[in-house]
């Protein structure tokens, strides 16, 4: 034992014999027990793993974390997982640029949009747009569609999407003026 170590005997243990823990100082001076040395170096390694974590002081995974605790992202996740629901039987003609719904109904984005705000009437209809556009975006992918299928729809819906936001953005542009 060191200098710096410090013997402590306690109580008896369930086996009769006195437990006695050894506990030193530690780099930031606190106060470790050396009973269990794995355990100690164990700890060291997580608390190292954590900071080195993509994770830890992450300013996009703070900000994400704290967008999805506030009024906003709760809202956003509850029609998210509503639009997951209900989208799951829906199919996509990226050519044509119609969701088709399971009772056979194409409808472009915006008539899309309505028909879900009409299941949905408490969800704001930016909430549902957003979250139609993710889906179509990142979870629409059909399981019998090859690599170069999945491509293709990539490449027309990223255009559907692009021209959809620009019409919008231009008809909320001429809402604006005085002489419409």
């Amino acid at each position: 034992m060191t200098a710096n170590q410090v013997t402590e005997t306690g109580d008896e243990g369930t086996d009769g014999r006195r437990k006695t823990r050894v506990t030193a100082p530690t780099q930031n001076g606190k106060w470790a027990s050396l009973a269990d040395p794995i355990e100690n170096l164990m700890s060291r390694q997580r608390k190292q793993h954590e900071q080195d974590s993509i994770f830890a002081s992450n300013p996009f995974t703070d900000g994400l974390l704290e967008w999805m605790d506030s009024p906003e992202g709760g809202q956003y996740m509850e029609i998210s997982d509503a639009l997951s629901t209900l989208l799951e039987n829906v199919q996509l003609d990226a050519r044509q640029r119609k969701v088709i719904w399971p009772d056979a109904e194409r409808l472009d984005l915006e008539r899309s949009v309505g028909r879900i705000q009409k299941l949905y009437p408490d969800f704001p209809t930016a909430g549902i747009e957003e979250a139609l556009i993710n889906w179509i975006e990142m979870e629409y992918a059909p399981e019998d569609y090859s690599e170069s299928q999945l491509d293709e729809l990539d490449r027309l819906t990223e255009r559907w999407i692009a021209d959809y936001l620009r019409k919008a953005k231009t008809s909320k542009k001429r809402k604006k003026t005085r002489y419409s």
